[in-house]
């Protein structure tokens, strides 16, 4: 429904941290993939899921769903989850995870979701590029540490924010921010305000 308030929410780097096991996971055992820094130097290429060569391939496929199941849960997401909940929002997590490294990629993340007691109305895999699934899905603000993904939302009416991490913060955007989920819950908040000062106006 086109009234129904939906947040999309990324899992990697969003919801949890990823980055930072994925580059101690490099560390560990890079050296059996590249005799230098390839994996290390290519982190950010390894986080966004694209064109991946033969040796990130092989790494990914080894070790992919044991790094996951390591990964923690950010702080304060699930009780900024639960509060949103508690406002009337839905909440569609919306990954780029999929069966290409995964056995099976929607029963890896439900059940990871559910061990962490993440709320979600809707679990969507297997999404690189979210432009589409977001119009699809009538999603009123995406939640993402892709800032190529939140600048093509923008472009295209819909609101986004990009969660900061250690692959991104470097880079330059016009995008929103945050840095933790307590700022994710006050930037919706002010959303609101927002929208209900224009809707006063009119």
């Amino acid at each position: 429904m086109a009234d129904e308030k939906i947040i999309g929410i990324d899992i990697d780097d969003t919801l949890n941290y990823s980055s930072e096991v994925i580059k101690e996971y490099i560390l560990k055992y890079g050296n059996n993939y590249s005799d230098d820094n390839y994996l290390i130097e290519n982190l950010d290429k390894i986080m966004r899921g694209l064109n991946f060569n033969g040796v990130i391939s092989s790494f990914f496929n080894d070790y992919c769903e044991e790094m996951a199941s390591q990964m923690k849960i950010k702080e304060n997401a699930k009780e900024v989850i639960d509060k949103l909940k508690h406002d009337g929002y839905k909440i569609y997590i919306i990954t780029a995870r999929s069966n290409k490294f995964y056995k099976n990629a929607y029963e890896f993340c439900n059940n990871y979701l559910n061990k962490n007691e993440i709320y979600f109305d809707k679990l969507i895999i297997g999404q690189n590029h979210k432009l589409n699934v977001c119009k699809d899905e009538n999603i009123l603000l995406m939640i993402d540490d892709s800032i190529d993904t939140c600048e093509k939302l923008e472009d295209n009416g819909i609101n986004s924010l990009v969660f900061n991490s250690i692959v991104n913060s470097e880079k330059n955007t016009n995008c929103n921010r945050v840095n933790n989920w307590l700022e994710v819950y006050d930037y919706i908040k002010e959303l609101e305000h927002k929208k209900v000062m224009l809707l006063d106006k009119n």
